[in-house]
């Protein structure tokens, strides 16, 4: 049987040589003297139910991998946060100035994501061919696969918008790199291989999955379990949907898939979800976010001050006070091409007051499922509901004030909207690049402040060069068109 190999351009092919000597969660092709550990003509010719379970570890290591870098630069796109480290001129110029480069910092945030593509590719064709893996656990492993695969294009997606993605990569080698596809059939392509996943994880039964599951996951670690992550997501998808122009279908598909998630409007859940795990052991990757106050790297924008709404009292929104804390080094830092002083950090990822570089990053919690619900019901005009699910929001996480009735029901639709991103921002800031995100799907970029002197704010991240050149296609070329 000839192999089908994950294609989708010759970025992909780079960052797989590069990674080559590391392991099956990087790219799926490589060397290594570790006889304990699958090569992958092996998994591919010889699978076993123990060689599936490295490869699993690899698949989740893999889409741990980029996370920081996506909260930092999409982050710095929408002004949640600012990179003053100064040691990697495009990082900390080309979020604020422009033009986004197709390499560097705009080309980022592509390979890593089709590298796993590929593991996970490697991983599903290899599945059925294991003589001891029951078909449960097949049925597990397929779920598992399918649902990681889904998350990875949404990361893809996400930073390119219009321009859309290749999604039919498990081709030969030699194939001509896939075809891009549009925003809007990339996301169609997520929501399948969520269900396929839902329809796999729930055929699993009561097994558990036949591999170890990161503690990060702890909570979601059962096919059962794992499917509530699954929904979420689809959730999610249909909402990011909804906005590329599918619109009131989509809307009422994430309001009939959220019930089958873990959302659950109790304040003790909010930061209930799965996260991606860091530690300090040997060999293992750590949270480069985790950044001590007198740091001089990444700092909140201060602009979030100006933003942000008073409880009745008069302080700040509770979460800018949970999140962030005054930076302690004097005097105040500060880089010459990006003149914002670094005055504001976040501790999110701190605990008993100190940096701590085995904190998980969270991938989706309840409280996004609740505000992605809001935002559903306000796009269906259950404006009531969205009330209660804003409400609950502003006053659990916010400590704001409660919105009446009567005043929300006399806003416009697009002061709703704007209340609503405006609390995914503030509880979602340096999470996963939200303001950015949301300001982009709801064409409300300029509301973001440049920041600096002759600064702009970037409308999408661009297509990598090497699958420009691939494709015969011009520097920062835009496949579709658009």
């Amino acid at each position: 049987m000839t192999r089908i190999v994950h294609r989708a351009g010759p970025a992909l092919a780079a960052a797989c040589l590069a990674a080559a000597t590391i392991s099956l969660g990087a790219c799926g092709g490589f060397n290594i003297t570790d006889t304990n550990q699958p090569t992958q003509t092996d998994l591919e010719n010889n699978p076993t139910k123990s060689k599936l379970a490295a490869a699993a570890t690899g698949i989740f290591s893999g889409a741990r991998s980029d996370i920081t870098g996506f909260i930092w630069q999409v982050g710095s796109m929408g002004r949640e946060g600012i990179n003053l480290s100064g040691n990697n001129q495009p990082d900390y110029q080309e979020p604020y100035f422009g033009p986004l480069s197709s390499t560097q910092f705009g080309g980022s945030e592509w390979a890593g994501r089709y590298a796993n593509i590929r593991s996970i590719n490697v991983y599903l064709d290899a599945a059925p061919k294991a003589p001891d893996l029951a078909p449960a656990e097949l049925s597990a492993s397929q779920g598992f696969g399918n649902t990681m695969k889904a998350l990875a294009f949404m990361y893809v997606i996400e930073t390119r918008a219009g321009l859309g993605a290749p999604v039919d990569v498990d081709r030969p080698v030699t194939a001509p790199p896939a075809d891009f596809v549009s925003e809007d059939s990339v996301y169609g392509y997520i929501i399948g291989l969520l269900d396929s996943a839902q329809t796999a994880l729930q055929n699993a039964g009561g097994t558990s999955f036949p591999f170890p599951v990161p503690p990060g996951f702890t909570g979601f670690d059962q096919p059962s379990t794992f499917l509530l992550f699954n929904r979420a997501l689809k959730a999610k998808a249909e909402i990011l949907r909804g906005t590329a122009g599918c619109g009131q279908p989509c809307f009422q598909a994430a309001l009939t898939t959220l019930p089958q998630s873990f959302i659950d409007p109790t304040p003790s859940s909010l930061g209930i979800g799965p996260r991606f795990d860091f530690s300090t052991a040997s060999g293992d990757q750590q949270n480069g976010l985790a950044e001590p106050l007198d740091g001089t790297t990444f700092f909140a924008d201060t602009f979030m001050l100006v933003h942000a709404q008073r409880q009745a009292g008069g302080e700040l929104d509770a979460r800018v006070l949970a999140k962030t804390a005054r930076a302690t080094r004097d005097p105040i830092w500060s880089i010459p091409a990006v003149p914002l002083p670094g005055v504001l950090k976040y501790v999110i990822y701190f605990t008993g007051g100190q940096p701590d570089l085995s904190k998980p990053v969270p991938i989706i919690r309840d409280e996004e499922l609740i505000l992605l619900r809001a935002e559903a019901e306000i796009q269906t005009g259950d404006l009531t509901d969205a009330l209660t699910d804003i409400n609950f929001i502003r006053t659990n996480s916010g400590r704001l004030p409660a919105i009446s009735s009567g005043t929300w029901t006399s806003m416009s639709n697009a002061d709703r909207i704007n209340e609503l991103l405006y609390n995914r921002w503030f509880s979602l800031m340096w999470e996963q690049g939200t303001r950015w995100i949301d300001a982009r799907r709801y064409n409300l970029l300029g509301t973001i402040e440049p920041g600096v002197p002759g600064g702009q704010v970037p409308q999408r991240m661009p297509i990598p060069q090497d699958e420009c050149s691939a494709r015969n296609l011009p520097t920062n070329c835009d496949p579709l068109g658009t």
